[in-house]
């Protein structure tokens, strides 16, 4: 049926974005982190706003790289949603991609902030001195607070949500389901806890790299692979979607 064969490429483009994207975002990323200025060094405004000024271009390159990564990974995670099309799963699904539209939204607010206005306050801050570092630390922790928002629904609620259909409905590899479920939860502690403590070593150093960054990337790129790999998925073959097709 051709309906079906389009219906295959377009899941598949679906998942090779989300591959793409989650690991342009996380590679730009840490990029960020070793070339010019870790995000969640607990430093002087003054010694983050030199790191800034120092390579300008890189910083703002870098922020819209994660922008597109992230913004890709949605399109990822919406594809994996939509594979639960014709299950009873699908409500499930349906509940993780408003937490990943919302997620995503709140951390590309975020990456355009930090990216963006942040250049712009480190260029200007010679002329400004003091009253400048104050701006900066302000935008610096309200851009923390978004983050961590963006984090607790995009690498948290989500995944669980989606992992519970995985395993519910069985389309995928059970590991998956639970990787999904068990690093979603795991992200949620994290966020609770960055939440309550701000920048510690525990939260930035060992948590969010774990829990906010390396897990989510393999679940979402194990769930894209089996997405392209599949031979049959529930939205291509229900009865309804497959007479639509024969009488394409």
């Amino acid at each position: 049926m051709r309906w079906a064969t389009e219906k295959r490429t377009v899941f598949r483009i679906g998942a090779a974005a989300g591959i793409v994207g989650v690991s342009l975002a996380v590679l730009s990323a840490m990029a960020v982190l070793v070339l010019i200025q870790d995000p969640f060094a607990d430093v002087p405004a003054a010694e983050y706003m030199k790191g800034i000024a120092a390579t300008p271009g890189l910083w703002v390159l870098l922020h819209f790289a994660v922008t597109v990564g992230t913004s890709l990974r949605l399109a990822g995670l919406l594809t994996v949603g939509e594979t639960f099309a014709g299950t009873p799963a699908r409500p499930l699904a349906t509940i993780g991609n408003g937490f990943a539209v919302v997620g995503v939204a709140l951390l590309i607010v975020t990456y355009a902030r930090d990216g963006y206005v942040h250049t712009f306050l480190a260029q200007t801050w010679g002329e400004t001195g003091s009253v400048q570092e104050a701006i900066f630390s302000a935008s610096s922790r309200s851009a923390y607070s978004t983050e961590i928002t963006g984090v607790l629904l995009v690498t948290g609620l989500a995944p669980i949500a989606y992992g519970l259909a995985m395993v519910v409905s069985s389309l995928y590899a059970r590991w998956i389901g639970w990787l999904g479920v068990a690093g979603g939860a795991g992200a949620v502690v994290t966020a609770a806890y960055l939440y309550a403590t701000g920048l510690t070593d525990l939260g930035y150093g060992v948590l969010y790299p774990l829990f906010g960054m390396l897990i989510p990337t393999v679940w979402l790129v194990a769930a894209g692979l089996q997405i392209w790999r599949a031979p049959a998925l529930p939205s291509l073959t229900s009865p309804a979607l497959a007479a639509e097709g024969q009488h394409a």
